[in-house]
């Protein structure tokens, strides 16, 4: 199994500084108009610009407890809300209708079957001249990024990978045995 922190996966940063958090994070005044017509209540649009901008770093979508406090906090007062109102969904429509709004608005296609036969082709191709998980797991994020599909979960891109580079490996050991019995 490859290592996240041995891989391009996007994460949230550990420490983000002023500067960085104000130039990562900050609505413009499209996603405040985008969260304020997408949702009503205030937490709805708190909780919706806290994915927005978490899926345009990491190009995925976080579980609103992993989202770092200070990313809320500024993202709260971008909306000058008061500091007990807190990100979170009740309802899992509601979450998921936030998740279709959001793809829709950035014009990214959801992990499903062509993004996996994408990731397939490019971590195969690769394969013939690379052996370690970890650059074949960043080949893949490389040619999701590109193509403008949301990213899996970890755990999914290394089964694919190790799935790959089995067959790969495979391959070019029958054909290297075939060759010595010639």
């Amino acid at each position: 199994m490859a290592s996240v922190e041995r891989t391009a996966y996007p994460r949230f940063k550990r420490s983000l500084t002023p500067p960085l958090l104000h130039a990562l994070y900050t609505p413009t005044e499209d996603e405040l108009a985008f969260a304020r017509k997408t949702a009503r209540a205030p937490v709805s649009q708190l909780s919706l610009l806290v994915l927005l901008k978490s899926f345009q770093q990491l190009g995925y979508f976080p579980k609103i407890s992993e989202v770092p406090p200070i990313i809320v906090n500024h993202l709260r007062n971008g909306l000058s809300l008061i500091p007990a109102i807190e990100p979170g969904y009740e309802e899992a429509r509601t979450l998921y209708r936030h998740h279709q709004a959001i793809r829709a608005y950035l014009r990214v296609t959801p992990w499903g079957t062509s993004a996996s036969r994408l990731a397939i082709k490019a971590v195969s191709e690769a394969a013939a001249t690379k052996d370690n998980p970890a650059d074949l797991i960043n080949v893949a994020l490389e040619m999701l990024i590109k193509e403008r599909y949301e990213l899996p979960a970890f755990s999914t891109l290394d089964r694919l990978v190790r799935r790959v580079r089995t067959v790969v490996n495979q391959r070019y050991l029958v054909f290297r045995n075939s060759r010595r019995k010639m």
